[in-house]
C-alpha cells in the first residue's frame, strides 16, 4: 500500500568529506532547546520524528477552523492538498529517449518513478492554506460523515467543468481523496481491513447507464461478497462504452484501495482531453473482507474533490458553485 500518507520537513544531515554533521543550523529545524537553563533558548535539530508534529499542527488548525468536521474529513483535506516537494533527488528520476517532433534527433526525457516516490513520499507534503480554503482557480467539493452499506455503492455528480478549464493554457488537475475508518486487525492475512472501499471517476457516460451497470453487478455479486463487484462492473462498462469513459486516476485503483486514505488524481496538459462537457460521476463502493455481516453492515467516510487550474485568472470556483447550488439532489457541496 501507499505509506507514508504524508511527509514534511524534518531537517537533514550534512556530509563533509567522510564526516557526517548532524544538527547543522543551515539544514535543520529550529526549535526550543531541551536544556534551556544551560544554554540557548533555541537549537537546531534534525530527525524524521519532527515531521509528525508539523502535520499534526496542520490537522489541529483544520479542526479549529472546522470544529464539526470528522477525523475522516480532516485526513482527506490534508491528503488532497498534499503535493510532492520540488526538491526530488535524481534517484527518483527515470530517463528515456524520445524523438523530437521536428527533427530526427532524439532527446532525453525526464520523468519521475512513481512507484519509488509513493514508497518514500506517499501523497507528499500538505499545506494548511490549500487544505482550508478554495480559491478562484482551485475549487474544493466535499461530503462528510457519509454512510454506505457494505456491498453497495453511491454515485456523486460533479457539475460540468467550465469551458475555460480545458481551453485556457496551463496545467489542469482533478484530485479525489477518500478517507474511511473500517475495523482493523494487526495480522494482515488476506487484509488487515475488515471492509475495503474504492472509487472510480467517469466521463462521457450518462448516469442511468452507469447506475444500472453497478446495480446489476451488485445484485449478481450477492452470493459472492468477497469478489470486487466494482472491478467486474468496470470491465463490462469499458466493453460496452469504450475505455474513454474512465478517468485514468493515478495511482491506480488496485494500489489505492489497499489503504484507508486514498488519493487519485489526473493531470491534464493539453485541451485534447476527450470530454463531452457534461457532468462527470464519481462512484464510491464498499466491499466486505473479514468483517462479519452480523457485526458490520455500514461504513462511514468523507470525500474531497478538487478541480485546479494553474492559471490564477481562470474562475472555476464561482461557476462550479452556481451549478452545485442549482442541483437539489447534489450531495457534494463547495467549500
Amino acid at each position: 500500500m501507499i505509506k507514508p500518507d504524508l511527509v514534511d520537513f524534518g531537517g537533514d544531515l550534512v556530509l563533509d568529506g567522510n564526516r557526517v554533521i548532524d544538527n547543522e543550523i543551515g539544514a535543520s529545524t529550529i526549535t526550543l532547546a531541551k536544556n534551556y537553563p544551560d544554554g540557548s533558548l533555541f537549537k537546531a535539530y534534525c530527525g524524521t520524528s519532527f515531521s509528525a508534529p508539523r502535520i499534526a499542527n496542520i490537522a489541529a488548525q483544520l479542526f479549529s477552523k472546522y470544529p464539526d468536521a470528522s477525523s475522516n474529513l480532516i485526513r482527506a483535506l490534508t491528503a488532497n492538498s498534499a503535493e510532492l516537494p520540488t526538491e526530488i533527488p535524481d534517484y527518483f528520476q527515470v530517463k528515456s529517449k524520445a524523438k523530437a517532433k521536428t527533427k530526427a534527433k532524439t532527446k532525453e526525457k525526464i520523468k519521475l518513478d512513481t512507484q519509488k516516490i509513493l514508497r518514500v513520499y506517499g501523497n507528499g507534503q500538505t499545506n494548511f492554506a490549500q487544505a482550508a480554503y478554495s480559491t478562484e482557480n482551485n475549487v474544493v467539493l466535499l461530503v462528510d460523515n457519509e454512510i454506505i452499506e457494505v456491498g453497495n455503492f453511491k454515485i456523486y455528480e460533479i457539475p460540468p467543468l467550465p469551458p475555460e478549464f480545458l481551453e485556457t493554457k496551463g496545467t489542469k488537475n482533478i484530485s479525489i481523496t477518500l478517507a474511511f475508518d473500517p475495523p482493523t486487525r494487526h495480522t494482515r492475512g488476506d487484509s488487515y481491513l475488515g471492509v475495503t472501499m474504492e472509487f472510480q471517476l467517469f466521463k462521457n457516460i450518462d448516469i442511468e447507464s452507469l447506475k444500472n451497470a453497478f446495480i446489476k453487478s451488485a445484485s449478481e455479486n450477492k452470493d459472492n461478497p468477497d469478489e470486487d463487484f466494482a472491478e467486474l462492473t468496470m470491465k463490462k462498462l469499458k466493453k460496452k462504452f469504450g475505455s474513454s469513459i474512465e478517468v485514468d486516476l493515478q495511482p491506480g485503483v488496485n494500489l489505492r484501495k489497499k489503504g484507508t486514505l486514498q488519493k487519485g488524481q489526473v493531470i491534464i496538459y493539453s485541451n485534447s482531453w476527450k470530454y463531452d462537457k457534461k457532468s462527470m460521476y464519481l462512484v464510491v463502493s464498499c466491499n466486505r473482507k473479514w468483517a462479519r455481516e452480523s457485526e458490520i453492515d455500514t461504513q462511514r467516510y468523507a470525500l474531497v474533490i478538487s478541480v485546479n487550474h494553474s492559471d490564477t485568472e481562470v474562475d472555476l470556483y464561482n461557476k462550479i458553485k452556481l451549478q452545485t447550488q442549482a442541483r437539489i439532489n447534489q450531495r457534494l457541496r463547495v467549500r
